[in-house]
């Protein structure tokens, strides 16, 4: 199959014999076969824009596939296209070009698979398709490992596609199971106060009943029928009075039970939304949030921490929803991360913002529901204290997810 592909290769003298390790001049004298999968691989969707934009192409509203079909178009000779493209790989694989040139050429074809298997498949290919004089069969090799990669990326891809499917369906089913269980938290909630309230009043009648009972006197009879009959009414009373204080007294028992019962329900329901908010969060962040490291700190706060210094990576966010802070620290602590939160607000003076920011590693600043003088402040800022910056397009949890993923703990 690919010794067809690889014909036309011996007649513009692409596979000639030459000195080993010698390096082909410029990408578009490269054998055909492995250009695709080069630019593919070693130019991003933004940088081909961004070639063909200086080369005064218009990009606007250009798909992924359209930008990688206009850059094969020009990379087949000597066009401005083809130079942008060549000083591109070379800039960013010039060290991996540098260290492969001296190997032999039995020990190309295990390095790439290994490059491909480690992740690191487009410096390996560029770098192969680079070296001059190798045989066809190693030719016909690696266009068969570019080949099947593509067909292994592309089941990987929807795999990966399916699963995020599934486990957005996941997170909705969660959420319809946190809000159910927030209404039942709610309706206790009602019903303890109900309960507690009634306790209450039980109470107070006993208390009232206990102090208005009419205390009994025994009194001598004169032998008359008619005080006998009053004595045994008055008792009879009397022990009517205790049976009801009595009654109320097992109500009111009864009442604080069932408050201790809803009081422990509650508990139990505020354990079971904890778990299903984060059952929700880390499935929003696409992996399970891993354990969090001990801290050093004894927990007073990060600014007047003594193991500040010594403490793991801090990312702090300039800007955002000022309520949103606990959703955002919990996607910063779940990567294992410190978090630091400045609302945009410079009302307060740029020293506070410089403090946070010298005591960070990255800022994050998103465009969106945040003031142009912090923007402004917190680059320069950033400049000057030789800190990593990234702009988010928006200030939801997904884009600082996105960058932090990206951020080693």
């Amino acid at each position: 199959m690919f010794e067809g592909i690889l014909e036309g290769m011996r007649l513009d003298g692409a596979i000639e014999k030459s000195v080993e390790g010698m390096l082909i001049p410029h990408f578009w004298e490269i054998p055909s076969s492995l250009k695709c999968p080069v630019v593919g691989l070693g130019i991003s969707d933004a940088e081909g824009q961004r070639i063909l934009k200086k080369c005064g192409r218009r990009t606007k509203n250009l798909e992924p596939w359209q930008v990688h079909r206009d850059l094969m178009e020009e990379v087949g000779s000597d066009t401005p296209v083809a130079r942008r493209v060549d000083a591109v790989l070379k800039r960013k694989f010039s060290s991996a070009l540098a260290k492969m040139t001296s190997l032999p050429e039995e020990r190309l074809l295990p390095f790439l698979k290994t490059a491909i298997a480690r992740g690191d498949a487009a410096e390996a290919l560029y770098c192969l398709a680079m070296r001059k004089g190798l045989s066809l069969e190693t030719l016909v090799t690696v266009v068969g490992e570019a080949h099947m990669m593509g067909h292994t990326t592309a089941v990987a891809l929807l795999a990966a596609r399916k699963k995020e499917l599934k486990s957005a369906d996941q997170v909705k089913e969660l959420k319809e199971a946190l809000n159910v269980e927030r209404r039942e938290r709610r309706r206790l909630g009602r019903e303890l106060e109900q309960k507690t309230e009634e306790a209450k009043g039980l109470r107070l009648s006993v208390e009232t009943m206990a102090g208005s009972m009419p205390v009994l006197e025994p009194r001598v009879s004169d032998g008359k029928p008619g005080d006998a009959d009053a004595l045994l009414r008055e008792r009879a009373k009397r022990r009517e009075i205790e049976r009801e204080r009595d009654m109320l007294a097992r109500e009111a028992r009864k009442q604080q039970r069932e408050k201790r019962k809803l009081k422990i329900r509650a508990f139990e329901l505020a354990i079971e939304n904890k778990t299903l908010a984060d059952e929700v969060m880390s499935l929003a962040i696409g992996r399970p949030a891993p354990p969090l490291k001990p801290m050093l700190c004894d927990g007073r706060g990060c600014r007047t921490c003594p193991e500040q210094k010594t403490c793991s990576r801090r990312v702090l966010m300039v800007g955002g929803l000022s309520r949103m802070e606990p959703h955002y620290r919990r996607v910063a602590e779940a990567k294992g991360l410190g978090f630091e939160y400045h609302d945009g607000t410079m009302s307060g003076g740029r020293k506070v913002l410089e403090n946070q920011v010298t005591r960070c590693d990255m800022v994050v600043c998103p465009v969106t529901c945040n003031s142009h003088n912090a923007c402004r402040s917190v680059k320069k800022l950033c400049v000057k204290h030789n800190k990593e910056i990234r702009f988010l397009p928006t200030s939801s949890i997904s884009a600082l997810t996105g960058v932090l993923l990206d951020m080693p703990a």
